[in-house]
């Protein structure tokens, strides 16, 4: 087609004594041949420009896509989405555009916790070219364009153990339980969603750790207890799971009467709390179900009620292969303890009211705790029987736990409502879900959460660990002796970090501690930072979105990230 035109052109560059106009019949078809190549080099300089963009476009989509595990390749459907994708760029192209790629093995970002692959996608595209000539394309009609070189890389979050430890004192009703059940929910669902196979668990601490039994109580419903971690020093080491649910009085000096005491308000306990609980029981049945006729009358003497009771759903046997109820206090175990312990119970029970806590400055033996809170083997867990708040008659540390709930507050024995229990490391999003529906309540410690929930975290196999410490004001008296001993003395936030990674069975490569007030407290938080967490790792947060956008950038090294 060009060389008609050309050729066409020729006669009319005659002048007029039929001579040719020799040097433009010569210039003219080069300058054009020169115009066609520019245009056809300019066509396959804007396609190459292009195909980048799209390559880019089209590495982040698989990116985005596809997860970060050793040898993932996209998909034939996915395949067929970008090569369609690639057409809508490309709407002349003669045939489909090819689409392969390389992706790496999957490499490991320690200092920032994610694992990360890379994607070369490579495209070609034949189009057509604007003008053609043998001459100008060696007899091709259309041309290749592949794109360049690029390398998309996906970061993603590793799993991570994150341990809320949550302050549950009275302070925080009303606006305060609001603002941590928002806070909560919000950010469970961000760290689940960054990767499903992080796992949160949460310690709600007043003066001590409510928790739920494994077991129900004696009518159907939850049982509750409270849970500390501490080593006693000697004159505080007593049986605390054993007295946690006895009545002791320093009136009582003899062993009878220490005994009768303990049964008679036993007694009391199953026939009025056990048996009034809806729907209410004829006493006889408790009696059959729960108690045991005594042979002889009771009274002071006797050490002994008419009837004794117990929960005989629980067995154990001696050295010697004999059975016994682990809750009866008339077995050979319980009166071994009630000799031996009952003066020291009565001294507990006495400094826990002043203190507020049964971990007070002069019980705690802090370098054995700091040892041993690594495991189970220094939780100490007391029952808190279903009863009024402060009831020491049946709650012997009567300060202890009021975040577990009460008597009548929230439901008797077969429908209690526990305000709050410890909630393990857990992805399961509908337990997690629970917290909406607890309540605070009780005195503070804010170290007694912190030690508690170490041996949470060391339930844990992710190589992150997190502890987020919330709080909206400070310790109650006792405790705040012993928080500050934990933490300028003994450094406690450093033995946990340390703790943690020398164990290889936590898989542990990095542990942080983060302390965040919910209230205005400068002094609170700088005590934080100095001595537990370390610089920028304590901050204050007032409202939900401060709560939230802070927690979130104190996480922000485990969102997953797609860079060119």
């Amino acid at each position: 087609m060009l060389t008609r035109k050309v050729t066409r052109a020729i006669p009319r560059m005659k002048d007029e004594y039929g001579g040719v106009m020799i040097s433009f019949a010569v210039l003219l078809p080069l300058l054009i041949v020169l115009i066609a190549f520019g245009m056809n080099s300019l066509k396959m300089f804007i396609a190459k420009s292009k195909l980048g963009d799209v390559s880019a476009e089209i590495g982040l989509m698989v990116s985005a896509s596809s997860s970060v595990t050793q040898g993932s390749e996209p998909s034939a459907s996915m395949k067929k989405m970008l090569v369609n994708y690639a057409k809508e760029f490309f709407p002349e192209s003669t045939k489909s555009p090819t689409l392969s790629g390389t992706t790496s093995t999957v490499g490991n970002d320690v200092d920032k916790n994610a694992a990360f692959m890379t994607y070369q996608p490579i495209i070609k595209v034949e189009l057509p070219f604007l003008f053609y000539h043998r001459s100008l394309s060696e007899d091709k009609k259309n041309f290749t364009v592949s794109s360049s070189a690029i390398t998309v890389t996906k970061k993603v979050s590793r799993p991570v153990d994150i341990v809320f430890v949550v302050d549950f004192s009275t302070s925080q009703q009303g606006a305060g339980i609001r603002l941590l059940k928002e806070t909560f929910k919000e950010l469970t669902e961000f760290i689940l969603k960054s990767n499903p196979d992080s796992k949160v668990a949460m310690v709600p601490f007043s003066s001590g750790v409510a928790v739920k039994y494994p077991e129900t109580n004696q009518r159907g419903g939850p049982k509750a207890g409270c849970s500390v971690l501490f080593v006693p020093k000697k004159g505080w080491d007593i049986n605390y799971a054993f007295w946690g649910d006895k009545f002791i009085d320093s009136r009582y000096k003899n062993l009878n009467q220490q005994t009768y005491y303990m049964d008679t308000h036993r007694y009391k306990y199953y026939s009025d709390n056990v048996r009034q609980s809806r729907p209410a029981l004829p006493l006889q049945t408790i009696l059959d179900k729960w108690c045991r006729k005594n042979d002889s009358k009771g009274g002071e003497k006797a050490g002994h009620d008419t009837y004794s009771c117990f929960d005989n759903r629980f067995k154990e046997q001696d050295i010697l292969g004999n059975t016994f109820y682990a809750d009866d206090i008339f077995s050979k175990k319980s009166m071994e303890i009630i000799t031996n312990e009952y003066a020291r119970a009565v001294q507990v029970k006495q400094a826990q009211l002043n203190s507020f806590t049964i971990e007070h400055i002069d019980a705690v033996d802090f370098p054995e705790t700091l040892k041993r809170m690594f495991s189970d083997e220094a939780i100490i867990t007391f029952p808190m029987l279903w009863t009024g708040r402060d009831d020491a008659k049946y709650r012997t540390f009567s300060r202890m736990c009021h975040n577990t709930g009460w008597w009548n507050r929230d439901g008797q024995l077969a429908d209690a409502r526990l305000y709050s229990w410890l909630i393990e490391l857990t992805n399961d999003a509908q337990e997690l879900d629970q917290f909406q529906n607890m309540k605070p309540q009780g005195w503070t410690a804010t170290s007694s959460g912190l030690v508690r929930s170490v041996p949470v975290m060391m339930k844990g196999h992710n190589p992150r660990k997190i502890f987020v410490i919330m709080s909206d004001g400070d310790d109650s008296t006792g405790p705040k002796k012993v928080t500050d001993r934990y933490l300028k003395d003994y450094k406690l936030c450093d033995k946990i970090k340390e703790g943690i990674l020398e164990r290889p069975e936590t898989n542990a490569q990095r542990v942080d501690i983060y302390y965040v007030s919910t209230t205005n407290s400068t002094a609170r938080v700088n005590k934080w930072r100095d001595y537990c967490t370390g610089e920028g790792n304590a901050a204050k947060a007032v409202n939900r979105k401060q709560v939230v956008d802070l927690i979130k950038g104190f996480l922000s090294d485990e969102i997953g990230s797609f860079t060119q």
